[in-house]
């Protein structure tokens, strides 16, 4: 067998079990909204740190459009290859303003907005012509050091109602759950941003639908509280090499 052989053996096989992983988390998101008394649809985005290009591209063939990236240039790099069309991309990791032209040119989302000089920056971008949409990161398990804005009610209307004026309305709010605390502080976690999304959607008179919320170890919780989006590496590709492509 040729090399190109072997190449296509080893690509089918990775785009078989990308798919049967995507199957399993499909079955398993219908029973946490079933268990919940919700209706969908709740999206799976594929996390592709340190992973290459061609496992982005076998997920896209295993039926996954929304491919969620950390970083700004290893993104844009996989980008670049693969095509901007070829999924919807998103900026999920945080930004330093300096990465902001970029992430704005390559990715149709910046979900990881925590900062006002970001949702600035962002705004700048989108008046010069780039269209991402945002979403705004709330740190919901203060004390673990994680990005975001305080899950404030009063600084979050204001920060939504500042993009709305600045001409990039946020979509919805994302959040990473604690790492400690066990499926119940994953819970609160996961209600605390739901209730700061209505509140502040009521309050600003705003759309917030999107609540992206939820990765390998607790996207059904996160279900279970209302996620949109779940942001899922390990679920789907299986431990990380550690290595950026």
């Amino acid at each position: 067998m040729s090399p190109r052989g072997y190449i296509e053996i080893m690509e089918n096989e990775l785009t078989g079990g990308i798919a049967q992983a995507l199957v399993a988390v499909s079955d398993g998101i219908d029973r946490a909204l079933a268990q919940a008394g919700r209706k969908g649809p709740v999206r799976i985005m594929a996390v592709t740190k340190t992973h290459p290009a061609s496992t982005v591209a076998a997920a896209i063939a295993a039926g996954i459009d929304l491919i969620g990236e950390n970083r700004v240039s290893e993104g844009g790099r996989k980008i670049a290859a693969l095509g901007r069309d070829a999924a919807e991309f998103h900026m999920i990791g945080p930004l330093h303003r300096g990465e902001v032209r970029q992430a704005c040119r390559d990715f149709q989302s910046i979900d990881s907005i925590d900062r006002e000089v970001i949702l600035e920056a962002v705004a700048a971008r989108r008046a010069m012509g780039a269209t991402p949409s945002i979403l705004i990161e709330v740190d919901t398990a203060p004390g673990e050091g994680k990005h975001g804005f305080p899950p404030d009610f009063d600084l979050l209307c204001r920060i939504v109602d500042r993009a709305a004026a600045l001409g990039v309305p946020p979509a919805g709010f994302m959040t990473v759950g604690p790492l400690i605390g066990g499926k119940e502080a994953s819970r609160r976690s996961f209600a605390l941003l739901r209730d700061i999304r209505d509140r502040v959607g009521r309050a600003t008179g705003l759309d917030l639908p999107e609540l992206s919320m939820g990765m390998s170890d607790d996207w059904f919780e996160a279900v279970l509280e209302g996620s949109t989006t779940v942001r899922l590496g390990r679920a789907l590709f299986g431990e990380r090499s550690g290595l950026t492509p």
